[in-house]
């Protein structure tokens, strides 16, 4: 679980996390209930976010979203106050969430592809991320 040092930050964090994830969850054009409770899920567990806090946190990660086009301003917040582990952990569920409706479509690959350059992994965090992916949902 991540724990930032200050408040502000945490929130800042949290905010970015989930617009990340949203991205991912619109990336296909399609948008389920499916994804939009894991993301929930994902954020609570992730952040120790209270489950009823949730609701504005997606609404505001959306405004934020229809606002920016681009993931590099979230990716980069993250990449910032992120461990190794942490982008590891958080990368895997992102896979989660693109693959929640039993489907990995291009496009969320897309999406994922570019987050994983923003993170700023070496080539073989990279590759132990795809064979967890591959174990754990394919």
């Amino acid at each position: 679980m991540f724990k930032s040092k200050a408040k502000k930050d945490q929130s800042k964090v949290i905010l970015n996390a989930t617009s990340l994830l949203l991205k991912v969850a619109e990336a296909d054009q399609i948008v389920t209930i499916d994804e939009i409770k894991l993301t929930k899920e994902i954020i609570c567990d992730f952040f120790d976010v209270e489950p009823d806090e949730m609701d504005i946190i997606i609404k505001k990660a959306k405004e934020a979203n229809k606002a920016s086009i681009d993931l590099f301003e979230s990716g980069s917040i993250l990449n910032e106050y992120f461990s190794i582990q942490d982008k590891i952990d958080f990368i895997l569920s992102i896979y989660e969430v693109a693959y929640i409706d039993n489907n990995y479509d291009f496009l969320e690959r897309h999406v994922i592809t570019q987050i994983l350059n923003i993170f700023n992994l070496d080539k073989s965090k990279i590759k132990e991320i795809n064979k967890r992916f591959r174990n754990k949902l394919l």
